[in-house]
């Protein structure tokens, strides 16, 4: 048995001691039992009782009394030492700012499904939303990403996301601890022009209360090598990103690189071609570019070797980036939609089709994954605890039939609660960094006593811990 293994077991009682320990928050608002139940009741009817986990924290008033103390420590410690270089910070201003100091309460619950459990994030903010808590989005909305996606898509993402509360918090910050000169450095760096194009960084942000979708699928029919990979191979991956309001970027990079090409005639020319008709405007990969290396040509054959683009859909004002101009058409015509997809249906089942968040990941993008894992796993030597502890993580984590997984993020008035089916609870999550860590200790802790091959080792298990390793996701209770 290793050092590091036995030390764990000798800090066990202290560790059992410290845990008594826990930390008093000073000048906290005195108890209020009306309000603490009334904010239980808001959160509790968010959540589903009778599963494995059900738990509810109330934080009302924390982050504010951090806050003070932080700001009254910081104030001490410039008494005692003016040349501290502790800026000017109001701690409890720049929660006010960012908006964290309106959540009040958190509540977590896990229930069984048929195929594995509903789990549930609510996080109380009564009132309207302020600062960081807007960036994700704050009105609930139909998901587009449904009708845009085919069937088959086997990873699906839409979210809305509103930048510009950054720059109003970052804004604030650098105000209160710079003051004007503050504001003016951040004013200054948002209106330079973004590298070679014409366009700055307050215009984007501008028009960043928007909405990112992105889609990604692996042709099961097309196989393509991965590059310092010796034999792996994968399906082809085509993907997409969708930027909502945002297409007059492609607009401008074009206009630069028609500007640029044409002041390059006749000699070595940007490895791209402008595209431009009713549809689209922007800028395609040219592959046969000369400035294209081997590299390049590896990482873009992960791809298949597509040409990707940048372009403006003119109809949907949409700024594209896909790994080929024919992939990013088939969102915008008459298809069979991820809607319709029997997988998509299972794997979402139960969830709101309305919200800031949609989150899907297909089972046959799971299998995928544990595919190729074998079969990197298989070509390294045969046995060996560290080949053993992948085989038994990866039938834990991500067994033969693991289901898709699927998560919604709505909004309301009262916070914002993220609703999942997925394989695992939240109480699996809870405990799997200290399982890791008892797992990596028994794998890499025990040292064979004499000088053994990795082969040795393994063979120096049981037989049923090599023959008999979990196929199935552990019991949740």
């Amino acid at each position: 048995m290793s050092m590091s293994l036995l030390s764990g077991f000798l800090l066990f009682p202290a560790i059992l001691i410290m845990s008594n320990f826990g930390i008093t928050l000073p000048n906290q608002a005195p108890p209020d039992p009306t309000a603490d139940a009334a904010r239980f009741e808001a959160v509790s009817k968010h959540l589903d009782p009778g599963g494995p986990l059900y738990a509810y924290v109330s934080v009302d008033g924390d982050l504010t009394a951090i806050g003070a103390l932080v700001g009254s420590t910081l104030d001490e410690f410039r008494k005692v030492d003016p040349k501290v270089p502790f800026p000017p910070v109001d701690v409890s201003r720049i929660l006010e700012i960012s908006g964290m100091d309106e959540v009040s309460a958190v509540g977590f619950s896990s229930k069984r499904i048929e195929n594995g459990f509903r789990n549930k994030t609510y996080i109380h903010a009564p009132g309207e939303r302020q600062g960081l808590l807007r960036i994700m989005g704050d009105k609930s909305k139909p998901f587009d990403v449904v009708r845009m996606a085919p069937e088959g898509t086997d990873v699906a993402i839409q979210q809305d996301l509103n930048l510009k509360v950054v720059q109003e918090v970052v804004q604030e910050v650098f105000g209160m601890v710079m003051r004007e000169k503050g504001k003016a450095m951040v004013q200054g760096m948002l209106k330079r022009p973004v590298g070679p194009f014409p366009f700055t960084m307050e215009k984007v942000l501008a028009d960043s209360d928007t909405r990112i979708t992105m889609i990604l699928d692996a042709d099961p029919t097309k196989k393509v090598k991965m590059p310092k990979a010796k034999g792996l191979e994968i399906p082809q991956l085509q993907a997409v990103i969708t930027i909502d309001g945002l297409g007059w970027v492609a607009d401008q990079v074009a206009e630069t690189l028609e500007k640029e090409l044409e002041k390059n005639k006749g000699r070595r020319a940007p490895p791209f071609t402008v595209v431009r008709n009713k549809d689209w405007v922007g800028m395609q990969v040219d592959m046969e570019a000369e400035a294209w290396g081997r590299k390049e040509k590896q990482i873009l054959n992960v791809f298949g070797g597509q040409t990707p683009i940048l372009a403006h859909h003119r109809s949907s004002k949409k700024l594209i980036l896909a790994t080929d101009k024919e992939f990013a058409e088939k969102l915008f015509t008459r298809k069979v939609g991820l809607g319709n997809d029997p997988a998509f249906q299972k794997t979402m089942k139960g969830l709101p089709m309305e919200g800031t968040t949609l989150s899907y990941v297909s089972p046959a993008f799971f299998q995928m994954l544990r595919d190729a894992t074998e079969s990197v796993t298989s070509q390294q030597k045969a046995g060996g605890a560290e080949t053993l502890m992948v085989k038994t993580m990866l039938d834990l984590m991500m067994p033969a039939d693991a289901p898709g997984e699927g998560s919604v993020t709505t909004s309301s008035q009262d916070g914002i609660l993220v609703v999942s089916n997925s394989a695992h609870s939240h109480k699996s999550r809870l405990v799997n960094p200290m399982f890791m860590g008892a797992f990596q200790a028994i794998f890499f802790g025990i040292k064979p006593s004499h000088k053994a091959s990795e082969l040795d080792a393994v063979e120096s298990f049981p037989p049923e811990v090599l023959e008999e390793v979990p196929s199935e996701t552990p019991a949740e209770e």
